[in-house]
């Protein structure tokens, strides 16, 4: 069945009068009656009958009257929704930790933008547990934070299954073996709480490590160059890591059979879900999060 062949019907039923409904339609009368005749033959139903010079829905046509009326109302709002997307206007705010603003957001934005030139981005830096507390006050309209969130009223969406792994830079790993790498030089983590945190206890409960000295830092991308510049033995993310990994900087020591992962999300309010801005900005997210060259 098709919507142009309905549309006419919509015409012709609100006028019955094929000759007006053609002269809305920019069409012949003819073409109207063909396409009316096609409409018949595919319902198997006749829509319209002629009583002496008057012409009038049938039963079924008047059932097609109802249908093709609520069929046209949602076409109008699907159109207009659309017209609203790529009229995307006003202010986003998103929180997300100090490696996601540095290495991810730059890429997400620039792709946003192409499609949004109209929104004002505002993009905060802050650790997890501010992000949450951000979103739940209604200070941040977007948040992405390390592990999942389960609160009423939240969305939260996973973006993101990483390993956490322990590397060491090539020029120790050529000079010591592992057991001396893991005993008598710093262990570099990240000094984080919460979900974070639990899982790199986790990490090291499986696997062990009992070094001597541990140094904390409050930046991912810190810890990276503490370990390239061979301070010590560093737990990080693997996509955080994969360029320097893939070109042999920095060597993964495995001392767990069993991975630790760790979950990436977006979360927002539930009831800013429907905005288009936010939901718009949500949606590139998603789309474009697996192939950000942030490492490379």
């Amino acid at each position: 069945m098709e919507l142009r062949h309905l549309k006419t019907f919509q015409f012709a039923a609100e006028y019955l009068n094929f000759t007006k409904a053609a002269q809305q339609l920019n069409f012949t009368q003819p073409a109207v009656t063909v396409q009316i005749q096609s409409l018949e033959q595919e319902l198997k139903q006749q829509l319209f009958i002629r009583i002496g010079k008057k012409t009038f829905l049938t039963p079924a046509g008047e059932i097609l009257k109802t249908y093709t009326k609520q069929l046209f109302s949602i076409v109008e709002e699907m159109e207009s929704s659309f017209a609203e997307l790529s009229n995307t206007y006003g202010n986003v705010t998103i929180a997300a930790g100090e490696s996601y603003c540095s290495y991810y957001f730059p890429y997400v934005i620039s792709e946003y933008l192409k499609l949004y030139p109209q929104v004002q981005i505002k993009l905060i830096s802050c650790n997890s547990d501010e992000v949450i507390k951000g979103i739940e006050s209604n200070k941040y309209d977007i948040g992405i934070i390390r592990g999942d969130l389960n609160t009423n009223g939240i969305t939260n969406i996973v973006i993101a299954e990483e390993d956490m792994v322990l590397v060491v830079s090539k020029e120790l790993y050529d000079m010591y073996p592992e057991d001396q790498l893991l005993t008598e030089f710093p262990l570099i983590k990240y000094q984080a709480d919460g979900y974070f945190e639990s899982m790199m206890s986790k990490y090291f409960k499986q696997s062990k490590l009992s070094s001597q000295n541990v140094i904390e830092f409050g930046s991912l991308d810190a810890i990276k160059k503490a370990v390239l510049n061979n301070i010590g033995v560093a737990l990080l993310i693997s996509d955080f890591i994969k360029k320097e990994i893939s070109n042999g900087d920095l060597i993964p020591i495995l001392v767990t059979e069993k991975k630790v992962k760790v979950n990436t999300s977006i979360i927002t309010m539930k009831e800013k879900e429907n905005i288009g801005t936010i939901q718009s900005f949500i949606d590139v997210i998603q789309k474009n999060w697996d192939s950000i060259p942030t490492m490379e």
